[in-house]
C-alpha cells in the first residue's frame, strides 16, 4: 500500500442515515470514455471508484486488476467502475502521457479519471475529500449518490462482491 496523510474507513454496515452523499469527484482529465463522468449523471448505478497510482505495487498487483473484473462482470449489471489515478508522489513520473501508455498495455477498460492537483501540492483534490489514506483505495457508492464503503488497501474479491451486490439488491430511491 502507497500511504498519505489522514483517512476515514467506512463500512457496509452503516444505516442509511450515517450514509453520506459522496463528494464530487474533481478531475483533470479522462480516459477510455467519450466524455467527462460525474456522480450526478450515474445516479440509478453502484459506482466503484479504485484510487490507484502507476507505481503503487498494491495497485499494479491487485486493485486494478480488480477493477477490470468486476468491470467486466458487474457492467452489464448497473455498475459503472471508475478508475482514479491520484498522484500524491513521485509526481514527474506519473504524467498523462504515461498513464496513458499503462492503460493500453494494462488493458484496463473503464473510464479513469486524473485526480485534479492541489494548487497548494498537497493531496490531490478528491483524495483530499474523500479523506483517503493513500493507495490502493476502493469506494462504493450507491444509486442514490451515498458512499456507502472506502477501504484502504486490497480487499477480497469475495468480499467486493458481495459488498456490490448488496448495493445492488437495494430497493431505495434517490
Amino acid at each position: 500500500m502507497c500511504s498519505a496523510s489522514g483517512g476515514i474507513e467506512l463500512s457496509m454496515q452503516q444505516t442509511d442515515s450515517a450514509a453520506r452523499q459522496a463528494p464530487a469527484l474533481q478531475c483533470t482529465q479522462w480516459l477510455n470514455c467519450q466524455q467527462a463522468l460525474t456522480l450526478a449523471d450515474l445516479r440509478g448505478q453502484v459506482v466503484v471508484v479504485e484510487a490507484f497510482q502507476m507505481l503503487c505495487p498494491g495497485c499494479v498487483q491487485h486493485s486494478l486488476p480488480q477493477a477490470q473484473r468486476v468491470h467486466n462482470y458487474f457492467h452489464d449489471l448497473g455498475v459503472q467502475v471508475i478508475g482514479l489515478h491520484s498522484v500524491f508522489e513521485h509526481h514527474a513520473a506519473q504524467t498523462e502521457v504515461a498513464l496513458r501508455a499503462f492503460v493500453h498495455e494494462n488493458r484496463l477498460q473503464f473510464p479513469i479519471a486524473i485526480d485534479a492537483v492541489a494548487e497548494s501540492g498537497a493531496l490531490p483534490l478528491t483524495m483530499a475529500v474523500y479523506g483517503m489514506q493513500g493507495t490502493p483505495t476502493c469506494v462504493l457508492i450507491d444509486r442514490c449518490g451515498r458512499r456507502r464503503a472506502q477501504h484502504f488497501g486490497t480487499v477480497a474479491d469475495l468480499q467486493l462482491a458481495a459488498e456490490i451486490t448488496s448495493l445492488l439488491l437495494e430497493t431505495d430511491s434517490a
